[in-house]
């Protein structure tokens, strides 16, 4: 049986039990204040630390740069000091600037007795740490988390050589968690150039690239006079049972639970999605999916969207896809995007023959295949270093 005091998972030739430690015996503060004109200003967010230019799509307004800021060195550790939540998050200047935060924001680094790797994933992902920030509640809407009583934490460190090994494991996956993100946005930015090259632009009738052999003018049609857009089934919460014949397709991601089902009603069939059905979200995220699960009934937020003979299906999810800009800024003020069936029936678009539908709905597709097995290996990645987070841990 293992020490309480050791984790789960080690690295070999380390065997020595991790000792309790005051997070303020190992924690060096930087308490340098300077003018906001100096380096560049940033905001530390759950997401990680970001120039303001970049967080907020261009310099926040408001901003005063006389005014003195926190200065947070390159590989030091700051923090947003309040929470709605109890929950806090801690970042590191990776940039190659010192870069400057709100002087309420706490700034340090460790001092030799702990490697600042292993002490970030601690305070980030630890439960000790999470029970902890969640006792700071004193009453109020909001927490706030001095740095005060953040060096009265108390937990678990082993040697520093094991801190060192630890802590440059989990940041060669960050590393590899980042590039993959990386690829992932280039392969998704490389999609939409595309998009915008392979279908007409506004007022064109052909677009700047095509595959060879395709020539003509795309022809304008009104998306109900070549599609048919049946409505889903609007029930009440209290139809819903925990067993019965057909799942219940929901909006949001396109998902299904072991809760909700219909009995066996007669329908007619009109509320039925089946594999390979092309269904249409006109709320939420909004958008078009090819179904691929078994046979259920879509809620009323959904449209099934059957297609004539004319159109080519995996052509027709990119050409909703692509449109689906326009379509979500048909808003009428409303925060929720919402459009009615009608609106959908009488949108115009363009449409080549057939086979060139063909090759460009292939195309996409294979993109498409690329960016969901990019997305499942970062997934996989993020779980695993949840995984490794939960055992390498004392």
């Amino acid at each position: 049986m293992r020490n309480k005091n050791t984790p789960e998972i080690r690295f070999a030739g380390f065997s020595e039990d991790w000792e309790e430690r005051k997070l303020g015996d190992v924690l060096r503060e930087h308490n340098e204040l300077t003018k906001g004109d100096v380096y560049p200003i940033a905001t530390s967010s759950r997401k990680g630390l970001f120039l303001q230019s970049e967080y907020f799509d261009g310099e926040r307004s408001g901003i005063d740069e006389t005014l003195t800021f926190h200065l947070v060195p390159v590989n030091y550790i700051t923090y947003r000091h309040m929470s709605d939540d109890s929950t806090f998050h801690f970042n590191k200047n990776v940039m190659k600037t010192p870069v400057l935060v709100s002087k309420e924001y706490p700034v340090f680094t460790t001092n030799e007795e702990a490697n600042d790797e292993f002490i970030l994933r601690n305070l980030n992902y630890s439960a000790n740490f999470s029970n902890f920030s969640h006792m700071q509640k004193k009453g109020g809407t909001r927490v706030r988390l001095y740095y005060k009583a953040l060096q009265t934490y108390k937990l678990l460190l082993p040697t520093v050589k094991e801190q060192n090994e630890i802590g440059d494991f989990f940041k060669k996956l960050d590393n590899t968690i980042a590039l993959h993100h990386q690829e992932l946005t280039l392969l998704k930015q490389l999609k939409q150039g595309f998009m915008q090259k392979m279908f007409p632009q506004e007022g064109e009738s052909v677009p700047e690239i095509r595959f060879p052999g395709f020539k003509g003018d795309w022809e304008q049609h009104k998306l109900g006079e070549v599609s048919t857009f049946i409505n889903g089934r609007a029930y009440k919460q209290e139809e819903l049972l925990d067993s019965g014949k057909y799942k219940v397709l929901r909006v949001g991601n396109f998902y299904t639970n072991d809760s909700w089902y219909y009995s066996d009603l007669n329908l007619g069939g009109k509320y039925y999605a089946e594999k390979g059905d092309l269904l249409y979200t006109w709320s939420a995220t909004f958008g078009p999916h090819i179904w691929y699960g078994e046979k259920v009934i879509y809620h009323y937020h959904i449209w099934k969207v059957d297609l004539s003979e004319s159109l080519d299906k995996q052509f027709m999810v990119q050409l909703l896809e692509y449109d689906k800009a326009k379509i979500t800024g048909d808003t009428n003020g409303s925060t929720m995007v919402h459009i009615t069936k009608k609106g959908m029936e009488e949108k115009k678009i363009m449409l080549p023959c057939i086979e060139e539908q063909i090759k460009i709905g292939d195309f996409f597709k294979k993109i498409d295949d690329m960016i969901v097995l990019h997305q499942r290996e970062l997934d996989a990645l993020k779980e695993t270093t949840k995984a490794f987070l939960e055992k390498m841990f004392a």
